[in-house]
């Protein structure tokens, strides 16, 4: 199929659907919505875009399981914290609960045949198509390439110098999504679509504008993000030509080949690829971060964890990966906008409405966890079952993210080849604090690690 600009959507075309579909109207009454802070708009709006981990944990103390905020674009926002609530949410018609709307923002990126940003009808075909890749048996065949780039990576780094985990976890995952998921194998091409993708999704706050007025893709420096999107466009489109007229496509495991497998035309392809990047790469590579800086500042856990290491499975390891995502939340909300009105938690919700199941506030809550709920202890996965819908670090019902087990066997894939070349050591004492950077939680110094030794190979 061709992949020429006039048979795809462009950059300013996604950012005029983008700014379309994220514009909302309530023309309900309002007066049975849930207490919340009477603070200006603006004060609310920039407390929830530059530090949500603080703000919400702060608004339930102060008003409850259910609150209303007044945030734009897109608001207003009820942010619930009772897992009762939440499961309402994740178990509701897709019909009534669309999480696409929520998602609008996303459009310039990821387009509009994402998985992220369709509802139903549309979103449960284009979710089938994208699952195959994504099965057990498929992903386990690619954990060797993960495991051996995070050993060259470790191996790289060097003796004595302080290094941003973070930056590290970035590259490494973006090679990992270039290599494993895309299946490029050409060593400069990789390197220029890793480039490409890298900016693309290194947003700024100043960048969103672009995407909620479009006419500012015409002027400096917004010019620049429209640009970046329409680099990273051809470079997609042009891998998936080559993809589609290689003749051993077929037996290729790469998820790139998997997805053409159905014929989609080329920009459901690009939507797809994109999606997996933003869902993908930057959550992947903070969890990982986060991993590590929990990790380090609790010894004996890190003891244990280094015992298996060559285990492919080790069910410490993943109790490692669930509590530091309980503890330390890569996202701390996820959203759907309503299209009719509900009841919930004895409130009236008009349609237009967007509900935010609060992710690092059930996660802390110690109403679930108990006394020691915003303790690192991975041993509470090993003791019995966790409250029901009080971990949700990939969302819930139908729209859980399809690439949780990728992510899962990625991130302790790569935790144990780290740990097997190197020897690390925290940079800074205690505990690292949380900054917002785009949609993630990151750590605020970037996870600063030392080399102490390199391990035998």
């Amino acid at each position: 199929m061709s992949s020429d600009s006039h048979d795809n959507a462009s950059a300013n075309e996604r950012l005029m659907t983008s700014a379309s579909i994220s514009s909302v109207s309530i023309t309900e009454p309002m007066d049975r919505m849930p207490p919340g802070p009477s603070d200006p708009v603006l004060w609310q709006t920039i407390r929830f875009r530059r530090g949500r981990q603080r703000y919400l944990p702060e608004m339930h103390e102060r008003y409850g399981d259910v609150v209303t905020l007044k945030v734009v674009p897109g608001g207003p926002f009820v942010i619930l914290r009772d897992p009762e609530h939440i499961k309402e949410v994740f178990r509701g018609a897709p019909e009534v609960f669309h999480a696409g709307e929520g998602n609008s923002l996303l459009v310039p990126i990821v387009g509009r045949h994402s998985v992220l940003t369709l509802d139903a009808p549309e979103h449960k075909p284009a979710r089938k198509r994208m699952m195959p890749p994504f099965h057990h048996e498929r992903i386990a065949e690619l954990t060797s390439t993960m495991r051996e780039i995070a050993e060259q990576e470790a191996r790289s780094w060097p003796i004595g110098t302080p290094v941003r985990l973070l930056d590290r976890a970035y590259a490494l995952t973006l090679e990992i999504m270039v290599r494993v998921v895309f299946g490029v194998d050409d060593v400069h091409r990789a390197a220029a679509l890793a480039r490409a993708l890298r900016q693309v999704s290194d947003i700024g706050l100043s960048d969103i504008l672009v995407w909620i007025r479009p006419e500012l893709g015409k002027v400096w420096p917004w010019r620049n993000v429209v640009r970046r999107l329409e680099h990273a466009d051809k470079l997609l489109y042009a891998e998936i030509a080559a993809r589609r007229r290689d003749p051993d496509r077929s037996r290729r495991t790469d998820v790139l080949s998997m997805l053409l497998e159905e014929e989609p035309s080329d920009e459901v392809v690009r939507d797809e690829v994109m999606t997996l990047l933003v869902a993908g790469h930057e959550t992947t590579a903070v969890a990982l971060a986060w991993l590590f800086e929990r990790l380090l500042r609790h010894p004996d856990v890190m003891a244990r964890v280094c015992k298996d290491l060559d285990q492919p499975k080790d069910l410490y390891r993943t109790a490692v990966f669930k509590e530091a995502l309980r503890i330390r939340p890569v996202i701390h909300n996820v959203a759907r906008r309503l299209t009719e009105p509900i009841e919930l938690g004895g409130y009236r919700l008009p349609a237009g409405v967007a509900v935010l199941p609060s992710v690092g506030a059930v996660q802390s809550d110690p109403r679930l966890w108990g006394a020691d709920a915003k303790e690192f202890r991975p041993e509470r996965w090993l003791e019995g079952h966790p409250p029901q819908n009080a971990w949700i670090p990939f969302g819930g019902g139908v729209r859980r993210c399809l690439g949780a087990m990728f992510a899962q066997v990625e991130v302790e894939t790569v935790l144990a080849g780290v740990l097997r070349a190197v020897e690390l050591e925290a940079v800074d004492p205690g505990d690292e604090g949380s900054a917002m950077n785009h949609i993630t939680m990151i750590p605020k110094r970037g996870a600063r690690v030392r080399v102490v030794r390199r391990l035998d190979s």
